[in-house]
């Protein structure tokens, strides 16, 4: 999500296997050149995220479908932004198991909400076994039912 500051936000958003929230992060960044890079920075902080809980399998989720097929079909050739394709590519590979999935931005609701909070709050806030208030309803719509 880009600002009228030059800055854009990212949010990620850490689930387990029942799909209950572990953690969470939103983060200012400094406005990057596109919305693909942005994405791909995205599912960059999304992977370190991962690597720094100490998980050992991930399904990484994300709304950009450029960036989650070229992701799935290790395809940096299609990025200006190889670097931080291997990047992200290093830290998923440091997985016992993983997979990319899209969804449509619909989908990531909890994601999206945590990134335009970042617009309003410091730098990086980390969120572990919890979400704030304000989130809380977006979590809930996108819980399975039993």
């Amino acid at each position: 999500m880009f600002t009228d500051k030059g800055e854009a936000s990212l949010g990620v958003v850490i689930c387990n296997y029942a799909g209950k929230i572990i953690a969470a992060l939103s983060k200012k960044i400094p406005q990057p050149p596109s919305i693909t890079c942005l994405e791909l920075l995205a599912a960059r902080r999304a992977a370190i995220f991962v690597h720094e809980l100490g998980l050992h399998e991930s399904i990484l989720e994300g709304d950009s479908e450029t960036v989650i097929k070229s992701l799935q079909k290790g395809d940096m050739f299609q990025f200006a932004y190889g670097h931080l394709f291997k990047d992200t590519m290093f830290y998923v590979n440091s997985l016992r198991s993983y997979c990319f999935s899209h969804t449509y931005r619909k989908g990531n609701s909890i994601a999206d909400t945590s990134a335009k909070k970042a617009r309003f709050s410091s730098d990086l806030t980390v969120w572990m076994e919890h979400v704030p208030p304000d989130i809380k309803s977006f979590v809930l719509a996108d819980m399975p039912f039993p």
